[in-house]
């Protein structure tokens, strides 16, 4: 019975020793910032443009492995697209006003009472041209990232993880109750995307030009002139 023992410790000694001398597999050092993990194929250069004509170029993409959920109006029902397929999309607004802000006049009443206060509202369809030339008008709503790139970059950079992008919004219908006081013109909203090489050299050419327009405007104006008195004038008796 002893022999048994021993003859089975050995046998477990001899395959563990083998296990130990077997060369370990080669992991991606942890510490590189471009991890395999981290490079992403469902980017495409192109720009965004706002309402107020300021304009963000560079990589577009969405959240990791999510598509554009649109409800194609003329399907009648809700289909998913690739942003890797889009071509362009431009909002329209259907409609847009001033919400008048209520508040009810006891925590447990109906009763309602006009604060005097509004905010901007609108209603919102797109039209998405795909990359084989189709349109869809759709509603939307989500959100699409631009990662910006630095001078002398091309889109073969690709997406880079740590580094900061633009976080831009579609939506069905904007009305927020913390713009109270604003009016339509100061609330911003997508205005357009546009996809493609070309279209990432005239998203860099436009953002130019905003900020030309831009420092134009917020250039200081010269201070006044002080008037120098007249020493022959008499000064008024008070």
């Amino acid at each position: 019975m002893l022999k048994k023992i021993l003859l089975m410790i050995f046998v477990l000694l001899f395959f563990s020793s083998d296990v130990r001398t077997e060369e370990p597999p080669v992991l991606s050092n942890p510490l590189s910032k471009r991890r395999e993990a981290d490079v992403r194929e469902d980017t495409v250069p192109g720009y965004v443009e706002m309402s107020n004509g300021e304009v963000f170029p560079g990589l577009l993409y969405i959240t990791r492995d999510k598509r554009l959920e649109i409800f194609d109006i003329e399907l009648k029902r809700q289909r998913t697209i690739p942003i890797t397929k889009i071509a362009e999309i431009e909002c329209n607004v259907e409609k847009e006003w001033m919400e008048k802000l209520w508040r009810f006049k006891e925590l447990a009443g109906d009763e309602k009472l006009y604060t005097g206060e509004s905010y901007p509202c609108r209603m919102f369809t797109y039209t998405l041209t795909l990359d084989d030339g189709r349109e869809i008008e759709a509603p939307m709503s989500g959100v699409i990232f631009v990662q910006k790139l630095e001078q002398g970059e091309t889109p073969s950079v690709g997406h880079i993880p740590e580094r900061e992008a633009t976080r831009l919004y579609f939506h069905k219908r904007q009305a927020e109750k913390t713009d109270v006081g604003k009016k339509l013109a100061d609330v911003h909203y997508t205005k357009l995307v546009k996809a493609g090489e070309d279209a990432l050299e005239e998203g860099i050419k436009k953002a130019a030009a905003f900020e030309a327009r831009k420092d134009k405007k917020t250039a200081k104006t010269p201070p006044a002139k002080i008037k120098q008195r007249n020493p022959n004038q008499k000064r008024a008796k008070i």
